[in-house]
């Protein structure tokens, strides 16, 4: 299914990205501007940030604005009621859903250090700052395809690994 272009005014879109990276995807910088490029070539409007957080002190919960709307897919389907709702620990369906409205068929793994409530996950698991590719450095994941705390927080994985990104509209 091709994505709409833009959710009813009032909502926010999230995808999974449709590329995977290596856990060295250059930063939350990087990642914000990776999401913004995604979605432009897909069709998408507005600013995206990538749902990623580093031992700077950069995460959801601080670099993200915290509407009172839905965050819905570009499939349409809603992903969470508002920011409250996605920060709980839950959502309501897992965000499997790419910026050009297909499903990833493999690599559910997405480079999150971030819990379920968008502050940073513990220290260290950021793939150093996500820039380092080492298969003995780990960042913190999570499961496209989870609607519980799995969603953000799964057990870290090794960072020479493919992962994908969650980005959101701001």
């Amino acid at each position: 299914m091709a994505p709409t272009g833009a959710a009813p005014s009032a909502d926010r879109i999230v995808f999974v990205s449709s590329a995977t990276f290596t856990g060295a995807v250059g930063g939350v910088p990087a990642a914000d501007q990776t999401c913004s490029d995604l979605a432009t070539a897909a069709g998408l409007v507005g600013t995206y940030r990538a749902w990623l957080s580093d031992d700077a002190g950069r995460s959801p919960n601080v670099t993200f604005t915290r509407p009172d709307a839905p965050f819905v897919m570009t499939s349409g389907v809603r992903v969470a009621d508002h920011w409250a709702d996605l920060t709980d620990g839950t959502i309501n369906n897992p965000i499997v859903i790419d910026e050009r409205g297909s499903q990833p068929a493999t690599v559910p793994v997405v480079w999150t250090g971030t819990d379920p409530s968008g502050q940073p996950a513990s220290s260290g698991a950021t793939c150093r700052g996500w820039i380092d590719a080492s298969s003995g450095v780990s960042g913190q994941v999570g499961i496209f395809d989870a609607i519980g705390t799995g969603w953000s927080a799964s057990p870290p994985a090794a960072c020479d690994q493919p992962g994908r990104l969650y980005c959101f509209q701001q």
